[in-house]
């Protein structure tokens, strides 16, 4: 940037331009050996702001340029029965309800989503243990559902083990 708010001016102007010209930033940091977001903070700098005071105000002198073209072109499509008059009047209209949002929805699409339930970590883990106790063969598979409607100390009997206790777990011998 310069000290010089006459080549600031001059060089936003020229950037301005370029962009308008259809050039882009990166080409134009390039010529002025500048980087992209220089190129971005002129432009902000001399475009103009758009607020919503400045979209209200754009629309009310479109929606008056819209109101002096429907005058004469609907004049001259009824008086001269103009087909084209009659059209441009129709698309008139039309962008004048664009511009008040009058226009509603032509088509609108109900779609209903469902999220697909992600199953949660404590059915994961039940799943996998489900999947482990569910496999081996049909006799191993016979003898965990006998194990699992005996108690403990039955299932131990039955199988010829001897219980000892022991401060920490029972152990089999």
């Amino acid at each position: 940037m310069s000290d010089s708010p006459k080549a600031d001016d001059a060089r936003d102007d020229y950037i301005l331009q370029e962009r308008l010209n259809g050039r882009s930033a990166r080409s134009i940091g390039k010529e002025l050996h500048c980087p992209v977001s220089e190129v971005d903070e002129s432009l902000d700098r001399t475009l103009p702001k758009i607020t919503n005071e400045a979209k209200r105000r754009i629309i009310a002198l479109d929606i008056d340029h819209l109101d002096e073209l429907l005058k004469v072109f609907f004049n001259r499509a009824v008086e001269k029965v103009d087909a084209q008059a009659g059209l441009l009047v129709v698309k008139i209209l039309e962008r004048k309800s664009a511009l008040l949002g009058l226009d509603s929805p032509q088509k609108l699409d109900v779609v209903q989503v469902q999220a697909h339930k992600e199953p949660s970590s404590h059915e994961r883990i039940k799943e996998a243990i489900m999947r482990v106790a569910n496999s081996g063969t049909p006799a191993q598979r016979a003898v965990r559902r006998l194990l699992n409607e005996l108690s403990p100390e039955e299932a131990l009997a039955r199988l010829g083990g001897e219980v000892e206790v022991s401060d920490n777990e029972p152990s089999t011998h």
